[in-house]
């Protein structure tokens, strides 16, 4: 996913963190959005929800719900 966002935002590697704000620290506009939705679809299989995709705020918020995608039944517990 780091990778898609550095081609999609054009930012410093160093800059994707766990803590880096999508639109403020990253530059991810709401087409760039869009971009994340078909470039984790078409490059990792993975489909995101419009709906969540547009509630993320920082890389963080990706890789968590990139997580519970992995382990669905780890929210039951």
């Amino acid at each position: 996913m780091t990778q898609i966002l550095i081609q999609i935002s054009g930012a410093d590697p160093a800059q994707i963190t766990p803590e880096a704000r999508l639109i403020e620290d990253i530059g991810i506009d709401s087409l760039g959005f869009y971009e994340i939705l078909i470039e984790a679809d078409e490059s990792l299989g993975i489909k995101i929800r419009e709906e969540d995709l547009l509630k993320f705020r920082t890389v963080g918020d990706i890789q968590n719900h990139l997580r519970s995608m992995e382990q669905p039944d780890a929210q039951a517990f």
